[in-house]
């Protein structure tokens, strides 16, 4: 026996929908105890006789504690990092849609009566694939020893829905295999379209970029099977013509970016802030690297520098447009010249911008503060 205790995917706000879909459930469950089979079974989906409520009051109700406890379990350790990347009322659609689908799921290939939060729950697991297909999960065991492993939640997830697709095609027992396929198929379907058209965040480890990054690898293998040699000088150097003498100014700009990178990956930001000033000084058009562009934005403003964090943001901006978390960057630097530089005009426009693409309930609701905030400002400034 095993049992999964938690993900490595940290969390940026606190899950207090899943929270409380778990407490509702629980709540559920008590009250079924209470009323007995007889009061709460018309709550149940019967295929032969369906109602549209109870594709919703289904999904809140289980048949025994080992079924409440073991639903429950999955939906905190996966539940959480869903609902922080969806937001509440996202998060709730979700989940109700999901139980809604897995119903229908179970009616299509099987008459048998249903209920319980496993569809809805599978679907949860769905998105997780999607979202964070690269975390890791703890599994504690029960052999012979009691101990505890960790593996990607990848193979854990599409272990379970091998099993899943197994168990359908038996169809041996009382579990609902239908409801838990639809649900997993529906929560990574949705969830790699909400990406894809960038209704959720995206960043570097969703299943969308680790497709892209793979895609890469793929074209710039088939390139060199087809001769390409990624070494090879661009240019031909005629042996009988001496060679030009190094610019020395060309010369400190590699070594200042090297040294700014090697700065970066010692994690000491404020050397390699102070280098890529320098590197600005000697060059306007230099630009990091992206992420460590980012970095140095980002020490820059804690250092108190938001003149220089400002034109760093910028240039990060002009550089990576297609950046996962734009508007992460385009919030923070709207936050920088509204209320440290008092440039409330270049500061709308990036409010403006971040507010149209974030989704994070805290950030959105920061960002239209600010906006209001300076909106008066700007009219007095305009009126004089």
């Amino acid at each position: 026996m095993f049992l999964p205790i938690r993900t490595d995917s940290p969390l940026r706000y606190t899950p207090y929908m899943n929270w409380a879909i778990i407490a509702l459930n629980i709540v559920a469950y008590v009250l079924q105890q209470q009323l007995g089979y007889g009061r709460w079974g018309a709550y149940m989906i019967w295929p032969t006789n369906p109602e549209v409520p109870s594709f919703v009051s289904y999904a809140f109700m289980h048949d025994g504690f080992m079924h409440l406890f073991g639903n429950m379990l999955f939906l905190y350790i996966f539940g959480n990092n869903v609902n922080d990347k969806m937001g509440h009322v996202g998060y709730l659609g979700f989940y109700l849609s999901a139980a809604v689908v897995s119903g229908i799921g179970h009616m299509m290939t099987s008459m048998a009566p249903v209920l319980g939060a496993s569809g809805a729950v599978s679907a949860v697991t769905g998105a997780y694939l999607v979202l964070f297909p690269r975390s890791s999960i703890t599994i504690i065991y029960f052999f012979f020893l009691i101990g505890s492993i960790e593996i990607p939640s990848m193979y854990f997830i599409l272990l379970y829905f091998l099993k899943d697709l197994v168990g359908f095609s038996g169809m041996t027992g009382n579990v609902a295999y239908g409801a838990h396929i639809a649900g997993t198929i529906f929560g990574f379907l949705l969830c790699l379209g909400l990406l894809a058209v960038h209704l959720l965040p995206r960043d570097q480890f969703d299943v969308l970029a680790l497709f892209g990054r793979w895609n890469k690898r793929r074209q710039y293998r088939d390139m060199v099977s087809q001769g390409f040699d990624p070494f090879a000088p661009t240019t031909k150097v005629d042996p009988r013509k001496p060679a030009a003498p190094p610019d020395p100014r060309t010369l400190r700009i590699a070594e200042l970016r090297a040294e700014a990178a090697n700065a970066i990956s010692k994690h000491d930001l404020p050397t390699a802030a102070k280098i890529y000033l320098e590197l600005k000084n000697l060059d306007e058009t230099q630009v990091l690297a992206r992420q460590a562009q980012l970095d140095v934005a980002n020490q820059l403003a804690s250092q108190q520098l938001f003149t220089e964090a400002a034109d760093a943001y910028e240039r990060f901006l002009k550089a990576y447009p297609n950046f996962e978390q734009i508007e992460q960057v385009e919030l923070m630097l709207g936050l920088v010249y509204a209320r440290y530089l008092n440039r409330y005009d270049q500061a709308k426009l990036h409010l403006v911008r971040a507010i149209a693409r974030l989704h994070g309930e805290r950030q959105l609701a920061m960002a239209k503060g600010e906006l209001a905030r300076i909106e008066p400002l700007i009219r007095v400034i305009g009126a004089r």
